[in-house]
């Protein structure tokens, strides 16, 4: 890996960029050799979309004319899969601390920052590519999307949603020391988050102090924002969504930038 320091210690721009570029793509080979992680990260989207959306959209009532469950569904579970992948792939930080892998970077002529930039945008891409294939798995399913510009609109907010998730589960990583720690603590914090995201039911067919809950979790405005783009049902001003989006982005890679700053080699 080149240097990211010149001679008198500043810091050199295109060794940051090569070795940001290093990290990155070491995160999508691993993540592209892990053939049986991708397999079972695409069967819980699966089940949601064929068994509740298709199997049960029948018996559910939304009240919105003209909008099938499963179609009411499929943006919410975009959602869950690119928060899941994206979050869990914080993990990578542990497997690195426990081979060894991470003093040997740590220890490397980059800045701290090389390093959350290249792991923050390998995990994020993993998670939107996934997200992508459950978008192209929900029109086999029989879900027809608006048009094709807001098609390409929702796309700004699946990156959004990975790089924040990515950045969460990096911080939360980086005050930990082992991966079992960070899989029972991601479980306990993902499930809820997706559950309160109105994923699974419109926002305003919820009790008022659920509603509350609700309106507290960032996920909310991204299950949000990729509802009114893709199919045309908003709860939520979609500049309002964006907004919070942006800022829970900004604020999660400020903190994973942190706390991993703080690491100790």
């Amino acid at each position: 890996m080149e240097d990211a320091y010149d001679e008198e210690g500043e810091v050199n721009p295109m060794g940051e960029l090569k070795a940001i570029y290093t990290i990155w793509l070491r995160e999508m080979l691993r993540w592209r050799r892990d053939r049986a992680g991708l397999l079972s990260s695409m069967m819980q989207p699966l089940f949601w979309l064929f068994i509740f959306g298709v199997g049960m959209g029948r018996s559910v009532r939304l009240g919105l004319s003209g909008v099938s469950y499963l179609t009411f569904l499929a943006p919410g579970v975009i959602a869950q899969n690119i928060l899941f992948t994206a979050f869990f792939g914080g993990v990578s930080v542990l497997y690195d601390l426990e081979f060894g892998f991470l003093k040997e970077i740590l220890v490397a002529p980059i800045s701290r920052g090389a390093i959350v930039t290249g792991k923050v945008l390998g995990g994020a891409t993993s998670a939107f590519i996934q997200g992508l294939i459950v978008l192209c798995l929900s029109l086999l399913l029989g879900v027809r999307y608006n048009s094709p510009l807001g098609l390409a609109a929702s796309l700004g907010v699946m990156a959004l949603l990975s790089m924040a998730f990515m950045a969460l589960g990096l911080a939360l990583a980086s005050g930990l020391e082992r991966a079992a720690s960070f899989q029972r603590i991601g479980r306990f914090t993902t499930m809820p988050m997706w559950f309160l995201s109105g994923a699974l039911w419109p926002l305003d067919q919820c009790p008022t102090w659920l509603r509350l809950l609700i309106l507290l979790n960032p996920l909310t405005y991204g299950v949000d924002a990729l509802r009114t783009l893709l199919i045309g049902v908003s709860k939520i001003n979609i500049a309002l969504s964006i907004g919070v989006l942006t800022v829970f982005t900004l604020l999660m890679l400020g903190l994973g930038t942190y706390l991993f700053s703080r690491k100790e080699a």
